[in-house]
This record gives structure tokens, C-alpha cells and sequence, in this order.
């Protein structure tokens, strides 16, 4: 007669009814599979009032505030229509939207940066064009004289050649610093071009015809500024000259405000601007 090992059949017996029950979990399926859903994707939307979508209008009271009127007494939110809650919204993505109205380099470094962690798997990053002042030169350009507004134009432009560098790249070390790294998606988003200097009605709305080509001159500076050294990080870089070919201030189809009230939405994209921005940056986000 066979002796039988009683203590081996019953961790036999134990093992089939464990592996059982496992299968009558999920039948064709992993344990794995039927824990819950994934976390939605942590995005981090950093920049100024471009991307903080001033000038396309519906402002959304629960987003940071923004810009500040003082006289009326009124505070300016993010816009609702602002690229970043569009990418937000198509990814299904938690958006933490920093950006604000009038941010530089720094203040996205020492104040806006501060959301970012290692759970950040996307950051959008659109700044530079507020450090050395250029909207409000384009607002003094569009009311005075030609020549100080393209000197003060081409000083900007140098400035952007010889110190906004070494600024983004304070910045883009701090972004990688907080995030996980390889794991975060970082989009370094550049700036459309303003005008059409071969379009006279801009002329006749107030701006000099000199000064239309070195806006658009300092412009294009600051995206190769930005494009270089978002090379340079590893991070992608959206290019939003091309796009807004034929969708400048007083082209046929605006993308651009030209003056508008309230002054602060002056030079920036419209509602159809920041679709086109979200346009722009979508293929480098898209999973």
C-alpha cells in the first residue's frame, strides 16, 4: 500500500483552491486587471499671459487670478479658452495652471515651479517674452514714435541674444530637478510673430511702418532663444511662427488682437489664437 503524505495534499489541496479563486476573480484575466483605473495624467502649465490665454476672453473664476486692475478694481483669471484647459480637457488630464499674467523667467522659476514634483508627467512651459519688458514697449510703439520704439526693440532682441540664455536655462534645470525626469513630457511652447509688415492697415491702426518688421525681428529672436535651449534640456519645442503665417493684427483672420480694452489684452491671441496654440502644441503631448 502507498503511504500518502497528508501535510503535501493539503498544501496541494490549499494551492488549487487559492489558484481558484484567483481565476474567479476576473475569469481571462489578471489580478492586475481589476484593480482601478490609472490616475489621470498630473500636467503642470507654466508661462506667462500667453499661456495663461489673456485676450481670448472667458475668464474662469476659479483659476489663479491673474492680472490685476487696480483703478476698477478687478482681477483678470486665466481664461477657460486657454491652451493649456483645451490639452487638459482632450488628455482627460489633472491641470495644475500656474501660469499668470506678466510672469518672467524668474518668477516661473522661484514661484510658478513650485507645483511641479516627481508625479508631474507633463509641463508646458511658455515664458521669456515679459523680461526685458517687450509688451510694453509694443503699447508705447503703437502711440509714439518710430525710432525710440525700434531702439528700444533692438535692445530687447540683444538682450535676448546675450542674457535670456542663461535665465531659461536656471529654469528648464529646476523643471528637471522636480519632475521624474525621463518620465516628464516637457513642451517649451515659442510665440507667434505680431504683424504682417506688408500689411498698410496696420499702419493706419496706429503702428509705424518701420516698426512692424523689428517687432517681428525680436520676436523671432526670442523663439530661437527658446528652441536652443529647449534642445538643449531634451525638451520639445512647439513653433507657433508658421502657423500664425496669414493670422496676424489686422490680417483677414486675426489669431492676434490688435488695442483692445482692457489694455492688458493687447498683442495677444484671440479664442481662435489659443485653439490654434493648442493645435501647435497637441502632437508633442499626444500619448
Amino acid at each position: 500500500m502507498v503511504q500518502v503524505n497528508q501535510r503535501f495534499v493539503r498544501r496541494l489541496g490549499a494551492t488549487l483552491v487559492a489558484g481558484g479563486m484567483a481565476a474567479a476573480v476576473l475569469p481571462g484575466t489578471s489580478v492586475a486587471d481589476s484593480s482601478a483605473a490609472a490616475p489621470p495624467l498630473k500636467y503642470v502649465a507654466l508661462g506667462d499671459s500667453v499661456a495663461a490665454g489673456i485676450g481670448a476672453g472667458a475668464p474662469d473664476a476659479r483659476s489663479h487670478n491673474c492680472w490685476i486692475d487696480r483703478a476698477a478694481g478687478k482681477r483678470v483669471p486665466n481664461s477657460s479658452r486657454a491652451y493649456p484647459r483645451r490639452l487638459a480637457a482632450e488628455l482627460g488630464a489633472e491641470l495644475n495652471f500656474q501660469a499668470y499674467c506678466g510672469a518672467t523667467v524668474s518668477q516661473v522659476r522661484t514661484k510658478q515651479a513650485r507645483a511641479l514634483s516627481k508625479k508631474t508627467r507633463l509641463v508646458t512651459v511658455q515664458v521669456g517674452a515679459n523680461d526685458f519688458g517687450f509688451a510694453d514697449v509694443l503699447i508705447k510703439c503703437a502711440i509714439g514714435d518710430d525710432e525710440p520704439c525700434n531702439n528700444s526693440l533692438r535692445w530687447i532682441q540683444k538682450q535676448y541674444t546675450d542674457v535670456l540664455p542663461g535665465r531659461l536655462d536656471g529654469l528648464y534645470r529646476k523643471i528637471k530637478d522636480k519632475t521624474s525626469k525621463t518620465k516628464t513630457k516637457v513642451v517649451v511652447v515659442g510665440y507667434p510673430k505680431l504683424v504682417n509688415p506688408e500689411n498698410t492697415l496696420c499702419v493706419t491702426d496706429g503702428l509705424g511702418a518701420s516698426s512692424l518688421p523689428v517687432m517681428n525681428a525680436a520676436a523671432h529672436t526670442l523663439n530661437d532663444v527658446l528652441r536652443i535651449q529647449a534642445a538643449k534640456h531634451g525638451f520639445a519645442f512647439a513653433e507657433a511662427e508658421r502657423p500664425f503665417l496669414g493670422h496676424a493684427i489686422c490680417d483677414d483672420e486675426e489669431w492676434i488682437n490688435g488695442f483692445s480694452n482692457p489694455l492688458v489684452h493687447s498683442f495677444h491671441p484671440n479664442s481662435r489664437g489659443q485653439a490654434a496654440l493648442a493645435d501647435i502644441v497637441r502632437p508633442h503631448v499626444k500619448p
